[in-house]
């Protein structure tokens, strides 16, 4: 048992990478979509403690901003912000990106951004178990 499981841990190490770097290139590719800058009104900022995971950083407070925008004469309402900052309070605009074809779709003005982020993320992941993997199979442990 105790040499099966570095191995089921490579093994979706590599799944894993391979799902952030195919959710990643589908972000990338779908740039295009984001076709109207429009601005949106902070209506919302919900703060909420967050713990730490680790003992030596301090816990604090997250802030999460919520939006309404207006497309086509109708009303977005209440839609969380795709790009968080901590400075962000109500009555604030922001500039936003949106589908004209699905306007409930937004985005930051940097759609991309995240997308290059999962996808880097993912092969690093993805390398690193599979490189476990094949040293685990070579030194036959």
């Amino acid at each position: 048992m105790k040499k099966i499981v570095p191995i089921i841990m490579s093994i979706a190490a590599v799944v894993f990478g391979i799902i952030f770097v195919i959710v990643g290139i589908k972000t990338v590719s779908e740039k295009d979509l984001y076709d109207t800058r429009i601005m949106a009104t902070v209506v919302d900022v919900q703060q909420e403690w967050e713990e730490s995971a680790d003992p030596d950083e301090p816990d604090h407070l997250v802030n999460t901003a919520y939006i309404d925008y207006e497309y086509d004469g109708k009303p977005y309402e209440h839609v969380l912000a795709p790009e968080q900052d901590d400075n962000l309070q109500v009555g604030d605009t922001v500039e936003i990106l949106v589908q004209s074809k699905n306007p409930d779709k937004i985005s930051s003005l940097n759609p991309t951004k995240g997308g290059v982020i999962f996808i880097v993320l993912g092969a690093l992941v993805a390398i690193a178990g599979l490189v476990t993997l094949i040293r685990k199979f070579i030194s036959g442990r």
